[in-house]
């Protein structure tokens, strides 16, 4: 029998998909959305179907090589070697799906027509998916053996991880928080709560909604001030927190307290599963209902055996997994005298984290006008950004922005940046995210296409980046072509929210920081996709590759810069056999006045880099003025120490020209 994928709107963006036998009532599809019945005659299987938007089934089929990639993943638990492995033929006979299923059905191969990659769906199979009961598509591929399985559910597509987050109710968030309990679903992808515990690390929430990038900035943006009534507001909370109340009246006067100063209806709901959180802002869209904030209220931390901002991320999971409840992001607080505000998302995975440190709100000496004023800017700029929140829901109900989730290519899993400003030909380029480059729960490097042009590129996050040096290797044909260097927001809802926020503030932030440590605003970097071949994909020890990539390195320490991160991951071999450089986080210059020890720097490197030292500091000839004093690149705080760097390497210590030559003999040992 075939097995049939039924539409199920718990809401317009909690759609599930699931399985029944052909013989089960099947829901319609939306109108949009077209069902597909299709054979993998490699496994003797029963047809499947797939539902894909009528824009799939338009455009041109190589955009479904994902897709089905995914669907072989799930359904046969069989990987292709690479979405080009895949192929799709249209039978040139009619087939039924209860003959297809018969165990004396074979295919014959010269009875398929194959499906070209440029061109459509819509303009091979158009004629039979009108009719439910036939076999509209048969899809070949070459395969690939599936790496051993740890956690089953992080090999998942993006889909199939939030379906199953949803769908595991898990216990109740009082009894979730409590120690033992707590490290248990931490140690499960379809409970755990990334928020750093257990090695539970999500990327920022920054890159996945301008909210939380809002908050963040408020906070550090000087001209953001509190009015006198957040003051009076504030004073008045401190006020109440000298006491030591009962739980029953608690809420009672802590709620119209957080109502004022917020300007929302903040009250308890109780949750269709019987869970009530201390209290929610609640605002309802079309019939939807969107939990925007979510409050856990404890008389003094400890009390109820569990950390209250743990409580308030399972109450968060809580809420957003039940089947009349809709959020997409979230700020929301805990506390008693102690109050801390959290932002979460569940994108795949459920991601909290903490927006502020932990702020005491009582009057605890004399003079408390500093803590007063500090608590008022934080609960204005939460204020703000929960009005923004709201707009933006109602924006999205307004425009039918809501595309369908039917597949792992939904908005949901990806960062809200969707376009850039080229930097060479300073037009507006808008992509769509394909996938996550890395396995990780903390990726944030991905691979999109332009959407006119239809270019692979890599898009990634990072608070610090060595763009000259990308540039000038980039120059050279030894790194991909940098598109896009700056802010997540450019010109586009983001930047909308952060209008009249002056960058110059925040760009100080909260002052100059030691060297390895990083703490300057997040940013986008876009770049070409390097096209490797099947296989090696990176450099091998033959002499060509060997010759190229320590030529990149004499372009680097002659120009006075370093590239740190010297590993197999960050050397590529493009198809045309050329060393192309990616990944130049840690990249910049070192201080070419000091000569390393050893003889790991070849002499002829070495001599030119004293000339150019020489050069720096005016020589003989005073050919040059002195530099200015610059910051040289350093390794970060949190360098990976299980890998077998140069002895002098180490956190926050200055990157050394050395330091590669030392790399490129580790790159060749097989060791990296």
């Amino acid at each position: 029998m075939i097995r049939r994928r039924v539409w199920k709107y718990l809401t317009s963006t909690m759609a599930d998909r699931q399985l029944c036998s052909a013989g089960n009532f099947e829901a319609d599809p939306p109108k949009d959305v077209i069902r597909v019945n299709w054979a993998f005659p490699q496994r003797k299987n029963d047809p499947e179907c797939v539902d894909i938007s009528r824009s799939q089934f338009t455009s041109p089929v190589r955009q479904l090589r994902t897709l089905f990639a995914q669907e072989l993943l799930e359904n046969f638990g069989l990987q292709a070697a690479s979405n080009a492995a895949i192929r799709f033929f249209k039978p040139q006979r009619t087939v039924n799906i209860y003959d297809a299923s018969k165990a004396t059905f074979t295919w014959d191969a010269e009875e398929l027509t194959p499906i070209p990659v440029p061109k459509s769906l819509s303009s091979f199979i158009s004629d039979t998916v009108e009719d439910e009961d036939l076999v509209d598509l048969v899809v070949s591929a070459d395969l690939a053996d599936l790496p051993p399985m740890g956690d089953v559910l992080t090999e998942l597509p993006a889909l199939q991880r939030y379906q199953k987050i949803v769908q595991t109710r898990g216990p109740s968030p009082s009894a979730a928080a409590k120690s033992n309990e707590y490290s248990k679903l931490q140690k499960e992808s379809a409970t755990a709560i990334h928020d750093g515990r257990l090695s539970r690390v999500a990327p920022p929430l920054e890159i996945f909604h301008p909210i939380f990038r809002l908050f963040l900035r408020l906070l550090r943006d000087p001209s953001h001030q509190p009015s006198p009534s957040d003051i009076l507001a504030i004073q008045e909370l401190f006020h109440y927190n000298r006491n030591i109340v009962a739980e029953s009246t608690r809420n009672s006067k802590l709620l119209p307290l957080f109502a004022k100063l917020l300007g929302c209806t903040i009250a308890q709901y109780v949750n269709p599963d019987g869970t009530t959180p201390d209290a929610m802002y609640i605002i309802s869209i079309d019939g939807m209902t969107l939990a925007t904030l979510v409050l856990e209220l404890k008389n003094e931390l400890g009390d109820g055996g569990c950390d209250p901002s743990t409580l308030a991320g399972h109450s968060m999971r809580c809420t957003w997994i039940q089947k009349d409840v809709l959020s997409l992001t979230a700020c929301f607080f805990c506390g008693g005298p102690w109050i801390t505000v959290m932002g979460a998302v569940i994108t795949d995975k459920v991601i909290v984290q903490r927006l502020t440190d932990m702020m005491w709100l009582a009057e605890s000496s004399t003079e408390e006008a500093g803590r007063v004023y500090r608590a008022a800017r934080v609960f204005s700029a939460l204020r703000l950004s929960l009005s923004k929140l709201k707009e933006y829901y109602e924006g999205i109900a307004e425009n039918d922005k809501i595309p369908p989730l039917i597949d792992s290519s939904h908005p949901r899993f990806y960062p809200y940046p969707t376009h850039y400003i080229d930097r060479l030909t300073s037009e507006k380029v808008e992509f769509t995210y394909v996938k996550p480059l890395e396995q990780s729960d903390n990726c944030v490097t991905f691979l999109a296409r332009s959407n006119i042009a239809r270019d692979s590129l890599v898009v990634k996050f990072v608070s610090r980046y060595g763009v000259e040096v990308h540039d000038l290797l980039a120059k050279k044909g030894h790194a991909p072509r940098l598109r896009y260097h700056g802010s997540l927001d450019d010109d586009d809802e983001g930047d909308e929210l952060l209008s009249e926020r002056p960058d110059s503030a925040l760009e100080r932030g909260i002052g100059q920081p030691p060297d390895g440590l990083f703490v300057g605003p997040l940013k986008m970097v876009v770049m070409d996709f390097i096209t490797t071949p099947p296989s090696p994909k990176t450099v091998q020890p033959s002499g060509p590759h060997r010759r190229q990539v320590e030529e990149v390195l004499r372009i680097l320490h002659r120009a006075g810069y370093v590239f740190g991160d010297l590993r197999s991951p960050n050397v590529l071999i493009d198809i045309q056999g050329k060393v192309k450089f990616i990944d130049f986080n840690w990249t910049g210059r070192y201080n070419v006045g000091v000569q390393d020890d050893g003889d790991l720097v070849p002499e002829d490197v070495q001599r030119q880099i004293n000339e150019f030292a020489a050069k720096a500091n005016g020589g003989e000839d005073g050919e040059m003025a002195p530099a200015i004093e610059e910051r040289y690149a350093h390794y970060p705080y949190n360098i990976n120490k299980t890998i077998k760097w140069h002895a002098d390497v180490g956190p926050m210590k200055p990157i050394r020209p050395a330091h590669d030559w030392f790399m490129v003999e580790k790159l060749w040992s097989g060791e990296l």
